[in-house]
């Protein structure tokens, strides 16, 4: 009788801690999705920021919805969305996962169409701020270099007279602030 229940309390512990190892392989997996996800819509590789993201609870989809507000911004900096701007979105957004919901196409639809109310970009200057705040100086710069590279792209986009030339001064502007947002 000892000897079956000896084996029984041992089957128990082993189960356990076999029902603790697939717990612990499960939440490695959807980490490393996570991180994936994580990188494929913000253009990120920096595994530390992307750790930091995630810590931070921040989702695929509300980093490609964030990370769309300044390219949107940029692209309405002269008051009109130009058609190789509005390509450069598109590129974005196909990067950022619209086919996969990280980023609503409904509220792409609606800031192609429209620029977005300026307490849009005030929200995201917000944002950016705190989670700034939450980053070591590296992981910022990088998230910066990231956003910046996206913006600087869209900018670029229309170029000046006949797809030539420099940007112009309102989405210098506009370049200018988002980098301050980021301290």
């Amino acid at each position: 009788m000892a000897n079956a229940l000896t084996r029984t309390m041992e089957d128990a512990f082993f189960y356990a801690n076999d029902q603790n190892l697939i717990e612990a392989r499960r939440a490695l997996e959807q980490l490393q999705e996570t991180k994936e996800n994580l990188a494929k819509v913000s253009g990120i590789r920096n595994e530390a920021v992307l750790e930091k993201l995630i810590a931070l609870d921040i989702r695929p989809e509300t980093l490609a919805t964030l990370f769309a507000i300044p390219l949107v911004e940029v692209a309405w900096a002269d008051g009109d969305m130009h058609e190789k701007e509005r390509d450069e979105l598109f590129k974005f957004a196909e990067r950022a996962g619209v086919r996969n919901k990280n980023l609503s196409p409904e509220i792409m639809a609606v800031w192609l169409k429209q620029k977005p109310d300026p307490a849009l970009m005030e929200a995201w200057e917000h944002y950016i701020q705190a989670l700034s705040a939450q980053l070591s100086e590296a992981e910022r710069q990088t998230l910066k270099q990231d956003v910046m590279a996206d913006a600087r792209a869209v900018a670029q986009a229309a170029g000046g007279f006949l797809g030539f030339g420099t940007l112009s001064e309102e989405e210098r502007k506009v370049l200018r602030r988002l980098e301050a947002a980021f301290g």
